[in-house]
């Protein structure tokens, strides 16, 4: 060990110093390239990740206001879903539609000559049906006006169509009264008819 020492001093100092200096340089570039680049390289796969998880976070937090929003939609929906339903009942309450036109008549100072109900056709959609009712009224125009707007706030869809008036005549109370025909078209939810199955014929039975 005296004589490794020996030898070192006997090395000029400049370049022992160049010595030195080299194997410090070794050893920072062992350093670097055993531990340095390793832990960058590991610092920015964990940067990745921790951004790709805050993008999956906000992601989430968007796709949890998103479905708080579609709660509520489907919320309004289902109240808008009844109002529709009671503007287009099934057909089994079409009956007491002519119960509402004879109030709405008798309210309005009209009288009711005649209610017909017209031949059912289901709509192109095929998502309702469409019932047309011919009527005949007999009254002024201002009744006959007072009749059309009552129609009109119904809660139950009712629209008139091939409005004709004729044979006005003077009352003997001095106002103008004529008959009235049109088409009262109404709306009822279409309802799917379920077959009944055919009974399978049994197999008769062969006679010995």
């Amino acid at each position: 060990m005296v004589a490794f020492v020996n030898k070192i001093q006997k090395i000029p100092t400049k370049t022992r110093t160049i010595a030195f200096g080299a194997l410090i340089v070794v050893i920072l570039i062992v350093y670097v390239i055993q531990f340095q680049i390793p832990m960058r390289t590991k610092l920015e796969t964990l940067e990745k990740s921790m951004v790709d998880l805050q993008g999956k976070a906000r992601e989430n937090d968007t796709k949890i206001k998103q479905l708080d929003k579609l709660k509520l939609d489907v919320k309004a929906l289902k109240a808008q879903l009844i109002v529709l339903t009671q503007q287009l009942p099934p057909e089994s309450e079409v009956s007491g539609l002519l119960k509402q036109i004879q109030t709405l008549v008798n309210q309005s100072g009209l009288i009711l000559k005649l209610w017909k109900p017209d031949k059912r056709r289901t709509h192109a959609s095929g998502l309702y049906d469409e019932i047309p009712i011919s009527l005949t009224l007999s009254g002024g125009y201002h009744n006959t006006g007072a009749f059309f707007d009552r129609v009109g706030n119904l809660t139950r869809i009712v629209n008139m169509y091939n409005i004709k008036m004729g044979n006005a005549k003077m009352s003997r109370d001095g106002a103008v009264e004529m008959d009235i025909n049109c088409t009262a078209m109404t709306f009822s939810a279409a309802e799917k008819k379920v077959e009944e199955a055919t009974p399978a014929k049994k197999p008769q039975q062969q006679q010995k």
